[in-house]
């Protein structure tokens, strides 16, 4: 069987020439000045590829057939003629890389199974015999075995004590030393079951490399063998560099004699209790981490949270205006955040919200590279397990490009998240829960879900209460319509004290101007101490509103109308808004002559106004309230 994902690296190199290295991964190549074209090389998506900008994307016949024609007929045929050997994955010598060494897995009898090819720049592969005196690079059919396996059998027939070892190479430098040792292929994480009947009654000594892949496989091979062999033990060899493996320790002057007295000091591994829940004994309560904040005194890091509100409330304002304070380090209303990644997952679509993106770096001096990522897609997280694996896949390989530790995933909203999930069914809303929960656990961060109340504010969240129940902290958002002012409120928040409101406004930004020179706008968060129910002349203006209601007053006055009736009250003089704004601009509503900088600081000026009930709007015409 063709092995496709494998064939993808070559394949794209071949048809779109060098990717963009500055946005290119190890598993993942981008193509194009803005790398809106993505070929997947590794990774749970490897052999796929996307086109940002066209919105499609496919395997590697469908790539061939997109760029050469002729269906995937023509894309197999193409492929055929292009590399001969395409029952699996080619050789690219124009990639640079040489084979430096090969490590043959025969099985008991000295027959070869397959070999793993090591190749510099240091790389890994591995291919079979085809049966006509090549080689076919992939491992389909083949059985797994030990590596030396013959070699393997005899020492433990003889009652010797075997090593496992992470890699061929520190192998091959203890079998040179006369220790028997063995390893499986693929390195860390890659122990096949199928090993165990070879080690029944063996004395077992497992050496990992010095990282947290290397333990994790350590005891993944311990917990295997324990119920066959005689016996097994775990050494951590002493003074490893990170990274280190037994080659580094015998390298800075380690023996074979000083191995065997650390192999004798070490005791026999025993599997860790398995109980379901977390547990904390007597007299270690102290050796718990102490509780860190990813919000201090809010949002637990690590945590999951909630903030809810009827529609129309400015929740994705609110969380957005979060996510990038996390992203940018920066205190949020107040509170020390923890700086670090954020992973935006927005099912109500990526139009409005990259415009709330731009709006913010436009207001509050967004700064380029900070680690903020926006999925604009909805995941089903009910239905089954598919969606919350590929969100978890995805999120890594986001975060892998991010230089700081992810501290963030936003769900946005529970109703695009819920699949054909029911809402007001608590067992639906725990399934969504649970999935939240294994993002959550697996990704090591804090987990956010946007969630709508009903009309009735008094019932709190739409639909079951079980999110409620589940989460660590939730913010309920109220928007007070005599003033505009939001207001959030924390309905619950485990381990924080008691945490006053805090209110925000919306604050109008200016992007730029569409084909009919009407102004593009969005709305970014504006903390604000205003009581949410002020009456009319106790509004605190902003000196630019203050100057926009003076020019107001001015442009009345000299060129002031009667009511032109609809909306507008019979009793006041209204102007229209293009000369109102004029007039703004001659009083100096904007410290810079810049037409953007004008045209923002007017339309701010504006919103406060009316917001503060001191102006009434209607189609084009302004006037004074009185």
């Amino acid at each position: 069987m063709t092995d496709f994902p494998d064939l993808m690296g070559a394949v794209a190199g071949r048809l779109l020439g060098e990717p963009n290295r500055g946005m290119s991964s190890k598993d993942e190549l981008r193509f194009g000045t803005h790398g809106s074209l993505s070929v997947k090389v590794g990774g749970p998506h490897k052999g796929t590829w996307t086109d940002h900008e066209a919105g499609e994307g496919g395997g590697v016949l469908d790539l061939i057939a997109r760029l050469k024609g002729g269906g995937r007929e023509g894309a197999l045929s193409w492929l055929k003629q292009t590399f001969p050997d395409f029952a699996g994955r080619p050789e690219a010598p124009s990639s640079g890389r040489r084979i430096t060494s090969t490590y043959p897995y025969v099985d008991e009898a000295g027959t070869l199974l397959f070999e793993v090819v090591r190749y510099e720049p240091k790389e890994f592969r591995q291919r079979r015999p085809d049966g006509a005196g090549g080689f076919a690079w992939n491992l389909q059919g083949v059985r797994p075995v030990p590596y030396h396996l013959p070699e393997l059998i005899e020492a433990i027939g003889s009652e010797r004590t075997v090593f496992i070892v992470e890699g061929e190479k520190d192998v091959d430098r203890l079998r040179q030393l006369n220790v028997p040792a063995t390893c499986n292929a693929g390195g860390a994480g890659k122990w096949k079951l199928d090993f165990v009947e070879h080690f029944v009654g063996a004395d077992v000594v497992i050496v990992p490399d010095n990282d947290d892949p290397g333990r994790e496989h350590a005891e993944k091979v311990a917990r295997a063998l324990h119920p066959v062999a005689a016996r097994v033990r775990v050494l951590t060899l002493p003074n490893l560099p990170r990274k280190g493996d037994v080659s580094d320790w015998l390298q800075a002057g380690g023996t074979v004699d000083e191995l065997h007295r650390l192999v004798e000091a070490t005791l026999d591994w025993r599997p860790a209790a398995t109980t379901r829940l977390p547990a904390v004994w007597w007299g270690d309560e102290d050796k718990q981490p102490p509780l860190s904040w990813l919000v201090k005194g809010l949002l637990i890091e690590g945590g999951f949270s909630t903030v809810y509100g009827p529609p129309g409330t400015s929740k994705s304002f609110l969380v957005l205006d979060l996510a990038l304070h996390v992203a940018h380090g920066r205190d949020w209303f107040g509170r020390r955040v923890a700086t670090g990644g954020v992973v935006y997952v927005s099912g109500e679509g990526g139009s409005g919200m990259r415009m709330r993106m731009k709006a913010w770096r436009q207001e509050k001096a967004g700064e380029d590279g900070k680690p903020f990522v926006l999925i604009p897609s909805s995941v089903n997280l009910y239905d089954d397990e598919e969606g919350v694996e590929t969100l978890i896949a995805d999120v890594k390989d986001h975060h892998a490009r991010m230089r700081e530790p992810l501290r963030l995933v936003v769900l946005d909203t529970l109703s695009r998240m819920i699949g054909s999930g029911d809402e007001d069914k608590a067992r639906d809303i725990n399934v969504v829960v649970q999935k939240a929960e294994r993002i959550q656990r697996e990704l090591g961060c804090h987990v956010l879900v946007v969630h709508h109340s009903g009309k009735d504010r008094d019932r709190g969240a739409r639909g079951s209460n079980a999110l409620l129940g589940a989460v660590d902290a939730a913010i309920e958002i109220i928007r007070h319509d005599e003033t505009g002012v939001c207001e959030g409120k924390i309905a619950k928040v485990k381990d924080g004290g008691d945490i006053a409101p805090f209110k925000y406004e919306l604050l109008q930004s200016v992007l730029g101007t569409d084909e009919d020179g009407d102004d593009i706008t969005s709305c970014v968060i504006a903390p604000t101490d205003a009581s949410t129910g002020e009456a009319k002349g106790t509004t605190r203006l902003t000196d630019t509103a203050r100057i926009a209601l003076d020019a107001l007053t001015m442009a009345l006055t000299e060129e002031g109308q009667p009511s032109p009736g609809g909306q507008v009250p019979n009793s006041v003089r209204v102007v229209a808004i293009d000369r109102w704004r004029e007039y703004a601009y001659r009083r100096g509503v904007s410290p810079s002559e810049e037409p953007d900088a004008k045209r923002q600081a007017f339309h701010r000026a504006r919103q406060k106004l009316q917001t503060s009930r001191l102006i009434g709007i209607w189609g084009d015409w302004v006037w004074m309230i009185q």
